[in-house]
């Protein structure tokens, strides 16, 4: 009887020391998997901008993409993917809650925040390092790729450096020598004809060894300079929906994924590897006028270009691609439309019989003369295929004829904001006003050295981590914000209505 009783507390003991031995294990098998795996270095990094995209525009494109095209976006795709790590950033500049694109830009760009309006720049008048300096020193090529004017506020954010983000003839002069393949738009800001200074900067690049471009074309075509200055369009590259209406423009102007795509065939040719920012501009000017057909093209024609992107990634697994934007504008969103919100499908489809961007409405009405609330029916019908009512056609009229527009929703006191705001009873897309709003802004990583952009951080951490990825040691100067408030106290600035 002791013996067996012996036996069985032995037992006991023994399971007891099996049970903690096995939590021990448990736990340290945890911690292992709890541990972050060191990041991988990264020889190339391709950083991709939807420009003033709020998390609505991604959330409406993907059933917009399946109507037009039969097929989702890759974006949503990459997101469901385990292998791709989600974050967000949080945008703020230096002197608001609400950044423009110069600031958060540069916060990209140089690891500072700097007031709206500036690139690469503090209020003192520091100038800062911008990380396309930085990665050449290290023997990396730079690109930069956007349907906005080449030396708009995003791309200058990675490779210019002056206080005001206006002056784009002189980050034109800034580029050179620095970043080896630029595509967009802006041939204004080289032109000597449009030069107040009537300096023929195209041709100084050429005598730095770019080609230059200035057609569809070329880009599409087989040759590889190692340096080019591609100029497709004055200013702005069109919007995607007046671009693909448009034979004249479908030949001229290359889309977003075929810039990408030669700049990634350009650049990878570099034996110490690349930076390439790629920016779908558009889709935050889309978000400025509320135009709904707009922003969701321009928004696919971004996806292509990451699919594009994507698929560098696959084949070249020491690249890590970072797809983000740098705030939200106008927080467009489908709502719920009809009985038991039964017509919100219905309504987001009148969006695809779109055959043109708002740009299309108000040069009809220009065309036209004095706007009348027929000639008003007939542009928006012509454009949009939505019949709107007589009544909304005479608000119209009366804003695009420079009357005050009856709205209590200031930001909406435009043509633009009234014609999103009528559009909305139809397409079921309303927006909260036509500027930038302080959102946080998704994030999407994947290959070498995804990790390090997982969780929520200041837009501002993107610079230090992607040095640090590479093995850069680098610090900007920095302000705080409580620094900043007492430099504005000290000395206002009014900042122009037109950044964006």
């Amino acid at each position: 009887m002791a013996l067996s009783e012996l036996s069985r507390r032995e037992l006991l003991q023994a399971g007891a020391v099996a049970l903690v031995g096995s939590g021990v294990l448990w736990r340290e098998a945890s911690a292992q998997q709890a541990r972050p795996r060191p990041a991988r270095i990264p020889k190339n990094i391709i950083f991709m901008v939807s420009d003033g995209m709020s998390m609505g525009v991604p959330s409406v494109a993907e059933p917009f993409s399946q109507m037009v095209r039969g097929k989702g976006t890759q974006w949503f795709r990459l997101l469901q993917d385990p292998e791709a790590v989600t974050g967000l950033f949080e945008t703020r500049s230096l002197d608001s809650l609400v950044t423009d694109s110069s600031a958060a830009s540069s916060a990209w760009g140089s690891g500072s925040r700097v007031f709206n309006g500036a690139v690469n720049v503090l209020p003192d008048g520091t100038k800062l390092t911008p990380i396309a300096q930085l990665m050449r020193q290290a023997g990396k090529r730079i690109g930069l790729v956007t349907t906005t004017t080449i030396t708009h506020a995003t791309p200058a954010g990675f490779a210019a450096s002056l206080p005001n983000r206006d002056d784009e003839h002189i980050i034109a002069e800034q580029y050179l020598g620095v970043v080896d393949v630029l595509m967009g738009g802006g041939r204004r800001f080289f032109d000597a004809q449009s030069r107040a200074d009537k300096r023929d900067l195209i041709a100084e690049y050429q005598r730095k060894g770019y080609a230059f471009w200035e057609r569809r074309e070329q880009v599409r075509g087989r040759e590889r300079p190692e340096k080019v200055l591609g100029l497709f369009f004055p200013g702005h590259l069109p919007f995607t929906v007046d671009h693909q209406n448009s034979p004249q423009l479908r030949e001229q102007v290359p889309t977003l994924a075929e810039m990408t795509r030669k700049a990634l065939e350009i650049l990878s040719s570099s034996p110490r590897g690349f930076l390439l920012q790629v920016e779908g501009g558009r889709v935050d000017h889309a978000a400025h006028a509320n135009d709904a057909a707009a922003i969701l093209w321009d928004q696919l024609a971004f996806d292509d270009a990451v699919v594009v992107a994507l698929d560098f990634v696959r084949r070249n697994p020491d690249t890590l691609l970072v797809i983000t934007s740098d705030h939200g504008n106008s927080n467009p969103g489908l709502n719920g439309m009809g009985e038991e919100y039964r017509d919100s499908e219905k309504c987001l489809e009148r969006v695809t019989r779109a055959k043109g961007s708002y740009v299309a409405i108000q040069e009809l009405l220009r065309r036209e003369g004095t706007p009348t609330p027929d000639r008003v029916r007939d542009a928006i019908r012509e454009v949009t295929g939505i019949e709107v009512s007589r009544e909304e056609a005479e608000v119209v009229a009366s804003v695009a004829s420079g009357k005050p527009a009856p709205t209590l929703n200031r930001a909406h006191a435009n043509l633009v904001g009234v014609l999103g705001e009528i559009l909305s009873n139809y397409n079921g897309i309303a927006w909260i006003g036509t500027q930038h709003t302080g959102d946080w802004v998704l994030v999407t990583a994947l290959g070498a050295g995804k990790e390090m952009f997982a969780g929520i951080r200041p837009h501002k951490e993107a610079f230090h981590r992607m040095l640090k990825l590479v093995g850069i040691s680098f610090r900007n100067p920095e302000m705080s914000i409580e620094q900043a408030r007492r430099y504005l106290a000290r000395a206002p600035r009014v900042r122009p209505e037109h950044w964006v």
